[in-house]
């Protein structure tokens, strides 16, 4: 157990020569993680704006043989290629650089787009956009402007609720240096973007928090409404039923009739699923249409074979199965680097398609989780490694012909303890993780710059 673990809830330990009162406790769990918010506000924000200003969009793209470039212009990468509608005043410097790939399909759905003609909208669960139409109805907005306000108030959100859950069971500085941990991540630009990882992170981390205090029936509501966020809200299952056993013990006569509550958040999937079905896709859409991004099943082993190696997979397409080649990890675009270290080579489209093509950032989040995840095995609560070896796993089971690990850099962002976890190793070594936090910000400028003329990021 690390040395800023707690034994015992903080609510009952000192600070200093006297008992913390009620009021300090929530003015500290509210003032720190606004100020966070508000820094990663102003990073994600002005490098996007910076680049829909004085940026392009990319131009190019690789031909099938992944050796040469044709002409392609990014917004053409929207949701089944319709180019969405520009924003209007304030709305399109500081909302339209955020609503790109995932975020034209969020607002696709919210416009009320789920039907067999648009199938791959099955693949998206429902209470983002839903929650986006709602706000926009209300104010007016476009549904890309309301996303984007739904995102930074759930971000927000979820900041507030990780320092309360990180708080049960370590110190104040663990809990603020997490914080910091998840704002500046190199991928961090997704809490703000039109995307589900800023309501997912709340909820999820709400969800953990009611549990964590043994009330439950918060817990399976908010796990309900994750479950209805993403398809990993139902793996919080997982540390859910640790935390229940912590409790209760191995005694079934203490279960029930609480235990019974376990019944509510799978009904996230059966209420999407009869949903579906009201559109004429499926119970199971949700799934059967991960096809459309070029997924296909394996093991984790071929997973990263086909990562370092490269492969041949089967894959099912709009004509029918094909043999798709599955390019490896490239360091191509180091390599002409190297070669060609000029300003004007390094702002090329080329370039900056090359590096987001590479799957570079993809390989090291994903074994850089992998060894928090181990770590964490020995130093975390046990319920911390349930909540994040499912979500992990999982994606390696149904890798994608166009990059294995392909979003992988974005699903570790809602993971709360793989940022504790790598907090706890760096505690003692505070230049270090000074630096490491500094060179992690410039990379999430750098890459919310990327994402903002549609390069592909995660």
């Amino acid at each position: 157990m690390s040395s800023e673990t707690l034994p015992f809830e903080p609510s009952t330990t000192r600070s200093g020569p006297r008992r913390r009162s009620r009021a300090e406790s929530m003015r500290d769990s509210l003032q720190f993680p606004l100020l966070v918010w508000l820094a990663h506000f102003l990073i994600t924000q002005i490098s996007a704006t910076l680049a829909y200003r004085f940026g392009e969009f990319r131009t190019v793209e690789y031909e099938p043989t992944w050796t040469t470039f044709v002409p392609a212009w990014g917004p053409d990468s929207s949701a089944y290629g319709m180019v969405r509608e520009p924003l209007t005043g304030w709305q399109h410097w500081l909302v339209e650089p955020f609503r790109n790939w995932d975020g034209t399909w969020y607002s696709l759905v919210a416009e009320g787009s789920y039907s067999e003609g648009l199938s791959a909208t099955a693949a998206f669960f429902p209470l983002y956009p839903w929650l986006m139409q709602l706000l926009s109805d209300i104010t007016g907005l476009p549904v890309e402007t309301s996303g984007w306000i739904i995102s930074h108030l759930a971000f927000l959100g979820g900041l507030i609720m990780a320092y309360k859950l990180i708080r049960m069971d370590f110190s104040e500085k663990i809990a603020r240096w997490s914080l910091v941990a998840l704002a500046v991540f190199p991928t961090a630009f997704f809490f703000s973007a039109v995307y589900t990882e800023s309501l997912f992170l709340f909820l999820s981390v709400t969800t953990l928090w009611a549990a964590r205090k043994n009330d439950w029936l918060l817990a399976v509501i908010m796990c309900f409404f994750a479950t209805m966020t993403r398809s990993a809200g139902i793996m919080l299952g997982a540390p859910l039923a640790v935390l229940f056993i912590q409790q209760h013990g191995w005694d079934l006569k203490r279960w029930f009739p609480k235990a019974l509550l376990a019944l509510v958040p799978p009904m996230g999937l059966v209420i999407f699923g009869w949903f579906l079905t009201t559109k004429d896709l499926g119970f199971l859409g949700w799934q059967e249409q991960q096809w459309q991004w070029n997924r296909f099943s394996a093991h984790p082993g071929r997973t990263f074979q086909c990562v370092f190696q490269g492969c041949e997979e089967t894959v099912r397409g709009f004509g029918g199965p094909y043999e798709a080649t599955v390019h490896p990890v490239s360091f191509r675009w180091l390599e002409e680097l190297i070669d060609n270290p000029r300003w004007s080579f390094i702002t090329s489209t080329e370039f900056r398609y090359m590096v987001g093509q590479s799957q570079v950032l993809d390989v090291l989040v994903s074994i850089l989780a992998f060894v928090l995840i181990l770590i964490g095995l020995k130093k975390l609560p046990l319920f911390y490694s349930f909540w994040v070896i499912p979500p992990m796993i999982v994606p390696l089971l149904a890798p994608s012909s166009v990059f294995p690990l392909m979003s992988m850099p974005r699903f570790v962002l809602p993971l709360l303890p793989l940022f504790v976890m790598a907090v706890l190793l760096l505690q003692n070594r505070r230049r270090l993780a000074i630096g490491l936090a500094t060179v992690s910000g410039i990379l999430l400028f750098l890459l919310t710059n990327q994402f903002a003329l549609w390069y592909w990021v995660a």
